[in-house]
């Protein structure tokens, strides 16, 4: 490229020549920030029955629209249990959040619109009782053959939580990438160690990586490089054999000792942009394999 991209444009070129890694398939606890390869279907409907969505009584609401208001208890719900029958239109099942709808009800009155009185309870004047009150019904969420999720989303928190309530212990989502973060220069010092006054320390790569891994990226490794022309060629041959992606600090620019851009393109990569319309970092050298 003859002329000098500003970052924008930059970015893009980099984008457009991102390559599709292998698939893989991934246990729920590695799958967030990892890009989805597969449909996510729910495996029934969900909810599987009608809900129960507040603790309080289910009754038939025909019982409330011939004007019945004191109902006997007849058992209590909890979520996860069997469903109960409501034996008749003066019976109620004290019902808890979560549970399934006891047969013959289509109605839970919130505990706060009654009294409980011995075995039974009566409703307060500002009770209502209207059909799949305080239910969310069967299949409401998402019926089997509808896809939840499409390939190609990243996965976040609620998207895990969506693949796990399809019945999915894991998934098919695209491999993470192999990335070498590395720093060059014979002024650089470990962190630690001792440094002399004509040395800095080396901190890039330890940000780049940082901000690798706060991305969700979790296959980063980095290396310190001399500013050896043959080391560098030898070390970035082998990175390249062993990683996807290859992240530099340093050698790009016209300085003497910059052998970064000589030793890539050495090694069979091609250079797509060399600078970008910025100041300062105007030496930014990208190009693929």
């Amino acid at each position: 490229m003859s002329k000098a991209p500003a970052p924008a444009e930059a970015a893009r070129i980099i984008l457009s020549r991102v390559t599709l890694l292998p698939a893989v398939q991934s246990s729920l606890r590695e799958l967030p920030g990892r890009i989805l390869r597969q449909d996510v279907q729910a495996e029934r409907d969900n909810p599987p029955f009608d809900r129960v969505c507040m603790d309080g009584v289910a009754i038939d609401s025909r019982a409330f629209a011939s004007g019945i208001r004191r109902f006997r208890i007849q058992a209590t719900q909890a979520a996860g249990a069997v469903p109960l029958t409501i034996a008749g239109l003066d019976s109620a099942v004290e019902i808890m959040t979560g549970a399934v709808l006891p047969h013959g009800a289509d109605c839970v009155i919130p505990l706060e619109e009654y009294d409980l009185d011995g075995d039974g309870l009566q409703l307060k004047p500002e009770a209502t009782a209207e059909p799949w009150r305080n239910l969310q019904r069967r299949g409401s969420d998402s019926s089997p053959g509808i896809p939840m999720l499409t390939a190609g989303m990243s996965l976040g928190a609620a998207e895990v939580a969506v693949v796990a309530s399809a019945g999915l212990a894991q998934a098919l989502v695209s491999r993470q990438p192999r990335i070498m973060v590395i720093s060059t220069g014979d002024e650089l010092v470990e962190p630690g160690l001792p440094v002399a006054d004509h040395q800095i320390r080396r901190s890039n790569a330890y940000g780049v990586s940082a901000t690798l891994r706060l991305h969700q990226f979790t296959d980063v490794h980095d290396e310190h490089l001399r500013d050896d022309e043959s080391l560098m060629r030898r070390r970035l041959g082998e990175m390249l054999e062993t990683h996807d992606v290859l992240v530099l600090s340093g050698g790009v620019s016209k300085g003497k000792f910059d052998f970064v851009p000589a030793a890539l393109k050495a090694l069979g990569v091609e250079e797509v942009f060399y600078q970008v319309a910025q100041r300062p970092g105007r030496p930014m050298w990208f190009g693929t394999g």
